[in-house]
């Protein structure tokens, strides 16, 4: 609920900047303002900046790594892929 809240006032903070620069641009020399200057100026003056500190660096390290052993385990290996496979080939004696 939250995160579709947030994306609604962006879409909206978006679509009422590209208005007002559609306006300017359209009385002056100003080339039309793309959906990604319009974010890098909204990342800039209004959202603020993702954490950088040690701590958190530190947990996304570990939280990543952990999620990376976790898939490489239940994945199978290149080997039983091809072994599978192999086999799946094999006509029936």
């Amino acid at each position: 609920m939250r995160w579709t809240f947030i994306s609604m006032l962006a879409a909206a903070v978006l679509a009422v900047a590209r208005l007002r620069t559609t306006a300017q641009a359209t009385r002056g020399r100003l080339v039309l303002v793309s959906s990604r200057e319009l974010l890098r100026l909204l990342r800039a003056t209004v959202l603020p900046s993702p954490r950088r500190d040690r701590d958190h660096l530190l947990h996304w390290s570990a939280w990543r790594r952990e999620h990376q052993h976790r898939a490489a385990r239940s994945a199978p290996s290149l080997e039983q892929r091809h072994r599978r496979r192999r086999d799946d080939m094999t006509p029936p004696t």
